[in-house]
């Protein structure tokens, strides 16, 4: 018994196909432009061929780099070579309490030891508001009684507490 076939004379949709293709490759070009690739150059371990430097050596590199931590309680200045590094807030610690001018005047302290010296490095616990941390650059930054700027060149030391 044979079976006669049936043709069916009905078009294939491809326009929903076309469309996707035409929406999705702008998509991907778009996301290309966003993608970038690069490579940092490593090297491996290098065993250091001299001893490592003792306590007094290590105190002294601390004294030369000027730095900033911000903390809940106040400041911590480094590289100022004052007796107390801590400038605590002036009450309850919030953005307004933290004590800018005795750290403008630790900052100008710092620039009398290193003249040269254009960076400050600081280094916020991560519970500081951003509006302190501007704060702060704008203190280490401000003008000295030469109407040159203290330390211009702040630098964040992420992650420091």
């Amino acid at each position: 018994m044979a079976r006669r076939r049936v043709e069916d004379a009905s078009e294939l949709n491809v326009i929903p196909v076309m469309s996707l293709i035409v929406h999705l490759i702008p998509m991907l070009l778009l996301s290309v432009r966003f993608v970038s690739l690069s490579q940092v150059p490593a090297q491996g371990p290098v065993v250091p061929s001299s001893p490592a430097p003792s306590t007094e050596a290590f105190a002294e590199q601390e004294q030369r780099v000027v730095s900033v931590v911000i903390t809940p309680e106040g400041f911590v200045v480094g590289g100022s070579n004052a007796a107390d590094p801590r400038i605590p807030c002036l009450g309850p610690c919030t953005p307004d309490t933290y004590d800018y001018a005795s750290l403008n005047r630790a900052m100008v302290s710092a620039k009398r030891l290193h003249p040269t010296e254009k960076r400050v490095v600081l280094a916020p616990a991560p519970s500081i508001p951003y509006d302190v941390l501007v704060r702060v650059m704008e203190a280490s930054r401000a003008r000295a009684e030469g109407g040159e700027p203290l330390f211009p060149t702040p630098l964040i030391a992420a992650g420091a507490l």
